[in-house]
């Protein structure tokens, strides 16, 4: 029996950092520049005043949904309790006992999960519920009924999209298009073959329903910036007023959101270390999708069609990197649950599991560990779906 140091590093980690994010929750308001908190200022004004701001409807559903949880009248207790439900998503992306088998990847973004849910989560904010909107499809992966499973997290967005934000009608009418594609496609040509003829699709729908090209909302809402710009603004490329250039354009914006040259050329550490996040954030659902898990495994195939139907809207609508970065922090357990394991211990633990069974049944030493039954088991355990 391999008796493992328990907790693990990576499980220390766990333990360390959901404690500190739980503690530092109601604090954090205290320590956030401004520009972290305008949700969550509009927010508060929207509880305190129901007549604020009567043009923005999604605010004041929000307040009365604080109201409804009895959260109105304490934002230290509302953060908290935002982080409670971040910890609960992480357990769920991947079960404790798994957390040891993660690595420096999984590591690393839990990290990233706590330090930006501690920005863009502890607060009053919509980001709150896009965080239930992750709880529920993690918790819908645990459903055995494929047809449940499917109607939790296609309703879930859907509910998303009427009461807060209507763009994800489209990502909710997405996500079972993109399953279909991942469980029959995983060559990196066809993939962005179905890329480029899905955002074709969106042009010809924006076109009939909205009599505007993709990427038109961006151009409205960044060009009210001209007297405060942002740093980090998203643009769309001009290659003139033709549907394919619209297209073209939008194609070039989402692979500038995979791949954040942008941000990479502003040379600021800060903007250094968030190109970064995001290039591993989508690397690490690319390899799930290309290495054939998303084929093989449904579970797998439900988390990176959420994650892929998010990121085909979002280039459509995001003004900014900060606002992307915002966005895609309640999702962060997702991209968590896609993490490959270890499939074997490391060789130090090895050597441990080969001394011992070397002193209980006098095999050589020379004699692999792995020839016994149990012991194959566990060291060739071949994870094929999400992290549970």
């Amino acid at each position: 029996m391999n008796h493992r140091t328990f907790p693990s590093p990576v499980q220390f980690l766990l333990i360390g950092l959901c404690g500190f994010a739980v503690v530092l929750a109601p604090l954090v308001r205290s320590i956030l520049p401004e520009r972290f908190l305008l949700d969550d200022l509009h927010l508060q004004n929207a509880i305190d005043d129901p007549g604020f701001a009567p043009e923005d409807g999604s605010f004041h559903v929000l307040a009365q949904f604080y109201r409804a949880i009895g959260l109105e009248s304490s934002p230290a207790l509302a953060s908290t309790v935002s982080m409670l439900v971040l910890v609960i998503c992480l357990l769920l992306a991947v079960d404790f006992g798994q957390w040891d088998r993660a690595g420096l990847i999984g590591a690393g973004l839990l990290v990233l999960t706590v330090l930006l849910g501690l920005a863009y989560l502890a607060q009053f904010t919509k980001e709150f519920v896009s965080l239930l909107v992750a709880l529920v499809v993690l918790l819908a992966l645990r459903v055995p009924n494929g047809i449940v499973r499917a109607v939790l997290i296609v309703g879930a967005c859907l509910t998303y999209g009427a009461l807060v934000r209507p763009y994800w009608t489209l990502v909710a009418a997405l996500i079972p298009v993109v399953y279909f594609v991942l469980r029959r496609i995983r060559h990196p040509l066809m993939l962005i073959l179905a890329v480029v003829l899905a955002y074709i699709g969106l042009a010809i729908a924006f076109q009939i329903f909205r009599s505007e090209p993709l990427g038109a909302t961006r151009s409205w809402v960044n060009s009210g910036r001209t007297e405060s710009p942002v740093a980090s603004m998203i643009t769309n490329p001009d290659f003139g007023s033709s549907a394919v250039a619209g297209v073209v354009s939008i194609l070039v914006v989402a692979f500038f959101l995979l791949v954040p040259v942008p941000l990479l050329a502003m040379g600021s550490a800060y903007y250094l270390v968030a190109a970064v996040a995001i290039c591993l954030l989508w690397t690490v659902v690319v390899i799930a999708i290309v290495s054939g898990r998303a084929m093989r495994d449904s579970k797998t195939a439900w988390i990176a069609s959420a994650l892929v139907s998010l990121f085909l809207i979002l280039v459509i609508f995001e003004p900014d990197y900060g606002s992307y970065l915002k966005h895609l922090t309640p999702f962060l357990p997702l991209f968590l649950a896609l993490i490959p394991l270890r499939k074997t211990p490391p060789e130090g633990e090895q050597w441990e599991v080969s001394t011992r069974s070397t002193a209980a049944t006098g095999r050589s030493e020379t004699e692999s560990p792995v020839r016994s039954g149990r012991a194959f088991g566990r060291s060739h355990e071949l994870v094929k779906g999400p992290n549970r």
